[in-house]
């Protein structure tokens, strides 16, 4: 693709969460065929993010487990990056940043040390973190009926839009992750299950491809960077008045409200 049509996609995507109006598939249309142009159009808006007074806070390891990756028709994750403004609070109101919002439980890995790669291995990251936070992603597409594929997804950020982070900051030496259960309620009742395992059999593996990926794309994970791990269970709609609430055994709880 030039760099202008690179652009022109990319500025598309950013007038769409911002006005509430999603624009046709990249892919669809078949201007979009592959997933260094994807990146670079995900890139681009994150430059206008940063330059918006909206900086970086961290990266999204997306599409971890084995079902949402057949689902996109793809066998590795993808990588999205986390901003500032990213992180709502609890209530979220509704006007018209998000267009058909999905939400479901992850956990948000906060860096006491920064974390380089090439080459970070399981230890590498262990020794890096400061503690795991108990979250709720919450995922939107810019495109019109969602992605058509894994490219773009890539383009559209990972689909994330916003983080909900607990308050229950736990030491990965307290907690066996893999084995942590997960229940997400939706107003009061059991929408979902899983387990830490469905990341890549533990959400350590994703920290650890977040980290490596990163690297190849040129940025870095610095002391103070959330890494974001969901797919512990199924996501599920975000509407209007929805209460949600995660529960990860061992790690805590965290819930979101959205406003009517």
């Amino acid at each position: 693709m030039t760099s202008d049509a690179l652009q022109d996609i990319a500025a598309n995507l950013y007038h769409a969460h911002r006005t509430g109006k999603p624009v046709p598939s990249a892919v669809r249309d078949g201007s979009l065929s592959s997933r260094s142009d994807a990146y670079e159009i995900q890139w681009t808006q994150l430059r206008q993010r940063v330059s918006d007074n909206d900086p970086l806070r961290g990266f999204k390891a997306g599409l971890v487990s084995v079902t949402a990756q057949r689902n996109m028709d793809t066998s590795e994750p993808v990588l999205g990056h986390l901003t500032d403004s990213m992180f709502p609070p609890s209530h979220i109101p509704l006007g018209g940043k998000f267009i058909r919002p999905l939400i479901e439980p992850a956990l948000a890995f906060v860096l006491g040390e920064p974390l380089r790669g090439p080459g970070v291995t399981v230890a590498d990251a262990v020794r890096a973190v400061d503690c795991v936070l108990p979250a709720l992603e919450i995922t939107d597409s810019g495109f019109e009926d969602g992605p058509a594929s894994v490219l773009d997804l890539v383009a559209d950020n990972a689909g994330c839009r916003g983080v909900v982070l607990g308050g229950t900051p736990a030491a990965l030496s307290d907690v066996d992750l893999r084995l942590s259960g997960c229940v997400l309620y939706r107003n009061g009742e059991v929408a979902a299950t899983g387990a830490g395992g469905m990341a890549l059999g533990s959400p350590v593996n994703a920290l650890v491809w977040v980290a490596n990926a990163v690297r190849q794309e040129g940025f870095a994970l610095t002391a103070g960077s959330v890494v974001l791990v969901p797919c512990l269970t199924p996501a599920v709609a975000l509407e209007p008045g929805d209460t949600v609430t995660a529960s990860i055994a061992e790690v805590g709880a965290v819930t979101t409200v959205r406003a009517r």
